[in-house]
């Protein structure tokens, strides 16, 4: 009866995480796929969205930075009203000088000619700092992918651990109905059977710890794409065996491939770039500036406003010339500021410089953990052939006589670890594929190259 009633609690655990939803479904289980869980998680991470945002406003400093070398056209009316106007005596006669009404217009167009470098430095300099934003944001996007396909990956794992330990416990309830079988015949001894029915509750307590594990790797794949936790999946993926990086024949190339195309490299390609412009700007705060100014003026005057539409009652005045602004001493500002451009510069350099040794660990551990993980991949994939033969060949010899119980024990556990580290092996080969794609600097991205 005991052995019934965990038998029953075991199937019925199984069966609640296989059935999507369990017992309590209220609606129908999500499918989610590889391409889906991607997509979900780049929607509803607030970092990449706070990266766009960042691409966005460096694209309008980039207008800014247009707009101080385009021409500035300014307009501007005045009106005023005199209450008590000056006067003076003329002939013994009081003459007020000005009218009770004045109306004045202004038209100023200005064109910058020489900046001394100003204008195209910071042009230099935004346009480099939209490649920095859009480098960020692609760098946030391969993380999202990587943190996706690792949780997905670690989720089938589970998945696969749970028929693992579903199939042991299968063949140990075979088994235990076997020894049941042939010990009324007399054949087998109370100890064996004992033994069976220990190897039995074992593997209940194990099939009852993988869905477990499995339902917590759910709710921390579920958790990285940004879906409720309350939410029933269906996860329909596969392991990855193979890279999108089929032209990288060594680990030169990719190293190579890794220089080009890695988000932190541009980004400090960029960022001195950005320097270069920022030094510019401040070496033009020592050089001279030339504007051209037109101005055109209207001006009306009249105590009752008389005249207001005839155009002859205004008076207008139009004018051109440059405007020549030279410093000649500004306390030492400007060099101060060319100076901390090019420390900053150097410093970049030097991150440029740790950035490379960091880039080229990475790609060589990453390609030797692919090579490593295909390796073990195809050794456990014979093992468990050879495995599941071994208990084939036990369980004949067993039933015949020839053989003992233990010797079926020793192979059920020998067939369930060969077939546990196979699933393990699938899984570390696929996150370290992620893991050398992330290297290069191609995960999540077209990269036949």
């Amino acid at each position: 009866m005991t052995h019934c009633l965990r038998s029953g609690l075991v199937t019925l655990a199984t069966s609640l995480w296989i059935i999507p939803g369990g017992l309590f479904a209220s609606e129908p289980a999500f499918v989610l796929t590889q391409a889906t869980a991607v997509q979900l998680a780049m929607e509803q991470n607030e970092s990449l969205g706070m990266a766009r945002s960042d691409a966005t406003t460096a694209v309008n400093r980039v207008r800014e930075s247009r707009a101080d070398g385009l021409p500035d056209l300014s307009a501007r009316f005045d009106y005023t009203r005199n209450w008590l106007l000056p006067s003076i005596l003329f002939n013994d006669n009081a003459v007020k000088i000005g009218s009770d009404n004045e109306v004045a217009g202004l038209l100023r167009l200005s064109q910058p000619l020489y900046t001394g470098g100003q204008v195209s430095g910071a042009l230099q300099s935004t346009r480099s700092r939209v490649t920095v934003a859009e480098e960020t944001e692609r760098q946030l996007r391969q993380a999202i992918v990587a943190r996706v396909e690792t949780a997905l990956y670690d989720y089938l794992l589970a998945e696969e651990l749970v028929r693992v330990r579903s199939l042991a416990l299968h063949r140990a309830r075979a088994n235990r109905q076997q020894v049941e079988a042939l010990r009324q015949a007399g054949r087998v001894t109370r100890f064996e059977w004992t033994r069976a029915d220990v190897q039995v509750a074992a593997a209940e307590s194990d099939s009852i710890e993988t869905v477990h594990n499995l339902t917590l790797a759910g709710l921390d794949l579920k958790d990285v794409v940004g879906i409720e936790l309350s939410q029933e999946v269906s996860v329909r993926a596969s392991f990855r065996e193979t890279s999108m990086l089929p032209s990288i024949g060594s680990v030169e190339e990719a190293i190579q491939q890794a220089m080009q195309r890695r988000p932190e490299r541009r980004q400090v390609r960029a960022l001195v770039e950005s320097n270069l412009g920022d030094e510019r700007v401040a070496r033009a705060g020592t050089r001279p500036r030339l504007d051209l100014v037109a101005v055109g003026q209207m001006q009306f005057q009249n105590d009752a406003f008389t005249g207001f539409s005839d155009g002859d009652e205004w008076r207008r005045s139009w004018s051109t010339g440059l405007s020549l602004q030279v410093p000649l001493f500004d306390g030492m500002r400007s060099r101060a500021r060319v100076a901390q451009a090019r420390e900053a510069r150097r410093r970049i350099l030097l991150q440029a410089d740790q950035l490379d040794r960091t880039i080229k660990h990475e790609v060589q551990r990453a390609w030797m953990d692919v090579d490593a993980a295909g390796q073990r991949l195809r050794a456990r994939e014979g093992s468990v052939g050879q495995a599941r033969l071994g208990l084939e060949d036990a369980d004949a010899r067993y039933r015949t006589g020839a053989g003992t119980q233990l010797e079926v024990l020793d192979a059920q556990l020998t067939l369930l670890q060969a077939e546990s580290e196979y699933a393990r092996a699938r899984r570390d080969q696929a996150v370290a594929i992620v893991a050398l794609e992330r290297a290069v600097g191609a995960l999540g991205e077209d990269a036949g190259i």
